[in-house]
């Protein structure tokens, strides 16, 4: 019995700002995939806004890594629209669309913003190999001479951020009708979940072993806080929002909305030792705050059906801040209570895999970007590395 699998799925970020204006401007994305199927369907994105937004046009088509070949584009109807009108603050499924795809088919999806469109929410990414997303100005329906745009120009809300990114308007998943003996891995987290270091190099590997038996979504939001919601900063861009609700709270909808995964790896808690005394705020949560945070979602996702798996959160950096020192106290003893616990399934010890051997409290060198604590690549790899020898 075949099932909807999201082939492709990222949580849309509430930036709580207007990030930019798109108008006369083609999207075009490229989706890496691993499953197959003999329907796709598109779920649009305008949460967070306070007014409608125009999609003049959509297609998919899909592109086959082996041999080259690109389909011809498949037009994506909404109520039977090819005008896709969506209502302020809502997220609704494209009607089902009738193309083959297989596992070796990366899925092109173009999305035509013609009328002047203010952009509020996006999904990102940071390395660039699992998807990518590419702007120009003008109708990819009427020409393939689309004009050059500057992405800092196009959504100004986004050039704050010190990392490079890609950023998808309008959309934040699309399913493909697949085989029901598909398995579906859901990875929960924080800005190291949400990078995709580690998530673009496991997919490579399902791609290589097992293609058409794993999709994998991701369900990170950076700065996010397992146990509490986002700190508030004045003055910030976006005073905090984009840091997003208590993982414990946004859960349920960022991770079973319209699916439910066979897998869930839970690794996310390194914000909750270090934003309360970073930002100063009244309150600071001990080791076991945290730890109640997790199993509660853990009990909730095996009460789903899932089978949940933990990571140990890796050392962060932050050395020379005064509150180092806590926070480093408070990742010890998280770990040391997840370790020690038997809620979930497996636990992939992330820490002992990034720790430099001989200072437990850095991450090893080489394995990060330049802060001493998101994973870069090499880091990523060595991630993948660890969860798929905990899933085996």
């Amino acid at each position: 019995m075949a099932k909807w699998i999201p082939a492709w799925r990222y949580v849309p970020i509430d930036f709580h700002q207007e990030l930019g204006v798109l108008e006369n401007i083609t999207q075009k994305s490229v989706f890496r995939n691993n499953i197959g199927g003999t329907q796709l369907r598109v779920r649009f994105n305008n949460l967070y806004s306070d007014r409608p937004m125009v999609i003049s046009h959509a297609a998919v088509a899909v592109h086959n890594r082996v041999n080259g070949r690109v389909t011809p584009r498949v037009p994506i109807t909404y109520r039977g629209s090819s005008r896709i009108c969506l209502e302020a603050n809502s997220r609704p499924d494209s009607d089902p669309v009738s193309l083959t795809v297989t596992p070796e088919d990366d899925i092109l999806l173009y999305l035509y913003f013609g009328e002047k469109t203010v952009l509020r929410s996006a999904c990102t990414s940071y390395t660039g190999i699992g998807w990518q997303s590419f702007h120009q100005t003008g109708d990819y329906a009427e020409t393939d001479a689309l004009g050059f745009t500057v992405k800092e120009q196009l959504v100004p809300g986004l050039a704050h951020d010190p990392y490079p990114l890609h950023f998808a308007a309008g959309v934040c998943d699309i399913s493909v009708l697949a085989d029901d003996d598909v398995q579906l891995i859901a990875l929960f987290g924080d800005s190291i979940t949400h990078m995709s270091f580690f998530m673009d190099p496991l997919l490579e590997r399902l791609c290589a072993c097992s293609p058409g038996k794993y999709a994998i979504m991701n369900a990170g939001i950076s700065g996010n806080r397992l146990q509490k919601s986002h700190p508030v900063m004045p003055g910030f861009p976006g005073e905090g929002h984009q840091f997003g609700i208590a993982g414990k709270d946004r859960f349920d909808a960022d991770v079973y909305d319209g699916a439910t995964p066979d897998i869930v790896f839970l690794m996310e808690g390194v914000n909750d030792c270090s934003h309360s005394l970073c930002f100063r705020e009244p309150t600071v949560p001990t080791a076991e705050d945290i730890f109640d945070a997790l199993r509660d979602v853990t009990d909730r996702a095996k009460r789903r059906g899932s089978r949940v798996y933990l990571g140990t959160i890796a050392p962060f950096g932050s050395f020379g801040d005064p509150w180092r020192e806590q926070a480093e106290a408070l990742r010890q003893d998280y770990n040391r209570l997840i370790r020690n616990s038997h809620i979930a399934d497996g636990i992939a010890d992330m820490d002992a895999a990034l720790r430099d051997p001989d200072d437990v409290h850095r991450m090893q060198e080489g394995f990060h970007l330049g802060d001493g604590v998101h994973p870069n690549w090499l880091g990523g790899e060595r991630m993948a590395d660890v969860l798929m020898k905990t899933l085996q």
